[in-house]
Formats: structure tokens, sequence, C-alpha cells
């Protein structure tokens, strides 16, 4: 059997077939299922089936430019298929979107329930590359995709290995109107696609996490964005995943790994 990844997908290694993409509106994604807030938190979070984590927008203008760092995390294969990605993107988030551009890490566990790690960057609609680099838990990644005109430069580095991967690839229609920071449950796809279940870890967190449009360079919260909070619901009306909110800088924020820990209804964790 050949398996395939929708948009926004890393590859899954271990005892599993090498993935290829397949073309899937991008911004299916991240369509909102709800959005509520909490006494605890003035800034609402958005539910969707497969994204948590933070986009950033600018009023009428594009992003050239986003970065990030976070720690691989172990994970437990707790469920054999699971799988989990860790990424940077620019575009991609809306409901018409065809396009998206991401560099990140991706944990899977195999059938028989052995976990592998991975890097890879995607320009969907073209199919994942998966990268040279060894990527193992407790390493500390530091991702980078910026564009220019039809050119995408992707940079990758494990810090704690003192490896890095870069490239330049032409694109021809980058979307570049939004840059996020996410945790994704990934879909396996044969004939259609299916979400794979959300591997089970602790939580991670995104650090040095930075966009630039125009002349202006900020973090996650900087006032001259505006931003969006999404948590995970692959079941209606349970969190899966949850973002907590942002550092006292801006730049920095966990994500929250519910299942495996007993899920929450939404009504109890969304603003945490």
């Amino acid at each position: 059997d050949v398996l395939a990844r929708g948009p926004a997908r890393g590859s899954i290694a271990g005892s599993m077939k090498k993935l290829v993409s397949v073309t899937v509106a991008v911004g299916l994604l991240l369509v909102s299922i709800s959005a509520q807030a909490t006494p605890r938190e003035a800034e609402p979070a958005s539910v969707t089936r497969s994204w948590a984590g933070y986009v950033v927008r600018t009023q009428g203008g594009s992003f050239a430019e986003v970065k990030g760092s976070w720690v691989q995390p172990q994970i437990v294969c707790n469920r054999p298929g699971s799988s989990a990605a860790f990424w940077v993107g620019l575009g991609g988030a809306n409901s018409d979107s065809e396009a998206l551009e991401q560099v990140g890490t991706s944990a899977d566990c195999s059938g028989s329930a052995l976990v592998s790690h991975s890097a890879w960057y995607q320009l969907f609609p073209a199919p994942p590359v998966e990268l040279p680099l060894t990527i193992r838990p407790g390493d500390t990644i530091a991702a980078e995709v910026a564009v220019s005109g039809r050119t995408v430069t992707l940079a990758l580095r494990n810090l704690s290995t003192r490896s890095s991967f870069s490239t330049e690839r032409w694109m021809r229609s980058p979307e570049t109107d939004s840059a996020e920071w996410i945790v994704e449950a990934p879909s396996a796809c044969f004939v259609t696609c299916v979400q794979l279940p959300l591997a089970d870890f602790d939580r991670v967190r995104f650090t040095n996490s930075f966009a630039t449009a125009g002349a202006r360079t900020g973090m996650i919260g900087n006032p001259a964005w505006s931003r969006r909070r999404l948590a995970m619901s692959i079941r209606r009306g349970w969190t899966t995943a949850v973002p907590r909110s942002l550092s006292d800088n801006g730049s920095s924020f966990d994500v929250i790994r519910l299942q495996g820990r007993g899920r929450m209804p939404l009504r109890e964790l969304v603003g945490q």
C-alpha cells in the first residue's frame, strides 16, 4: 500500500512506507468549529480539527518571513499509527487557501507502536520533502520560512546536534497572508484522506516566535498583528490539544496535549 499525506504534513517514517501528498484544500483544516472565551482570558480560542497553536495576520499586507523554535517532545506510542507534526509556516489559513509553505519535524508511531522522528518541508500542493537531519526527543529545533516573490527559502537547524538544512525553491503561487506556529494531527491518504490520531506527548513549547511583514518584525503578540489562538478538537466538544496564553513578551507559548491524561470539555479548557 502507498500512503499519502494531505496538506500541512511531514512524512511518516519508521515501518510505514514513504508518503506522497495529495491535493486537498489547505484551508479546510482550519475551518473553525466554535470560538469561546472564559473569564480567565479575554482572547478566545477557535477550535479546529487538526491544528493547535497561533496564526497571525497583518492588515492589508503580507508576510515575508516566519521563525520559531521548539524542543522535540518525547512521544508515547499509546496508539499505533498516531502522529504529531510541529512546524512554522506561511499561508494556508483561509477556507479557500490553495498554498502553504512550511518546515518542521514529525513524530510518528508505527503499527507496532515504535516511534520515529523526522524533519521535512512542504510547499503545498507539492509533496513533502524529508530532510537529511537526525531528530531525537529533547533536541532544540529552530525553523524559518521566507518568501520573496516566487522564491521560498526554508531552513531548519538542530541546535542540539549543530546540524542544519536550508534550500531555496521556486513556487508558482506562494501564499503569504498569514504566519503560523502549529502542532498538527496529520492525515494519511489512500484513495481518501483519514486524519491520524494525535500522538501522545505532554507538551511542546514554541519560543523565539517572530514574523516579518514589510519593514516590521514582531513577535506573535505584536499589536501590529491580528492573531487567532487555535485549539484542536478531533471529537466535537472535547479538546485534544490546546495552546496556553502567550508569554509576557509575546514570543512563546505551550501547546498542551490532553488525550491520554483525560480529555476535557471545551468550556473548561479553551480559556486556559
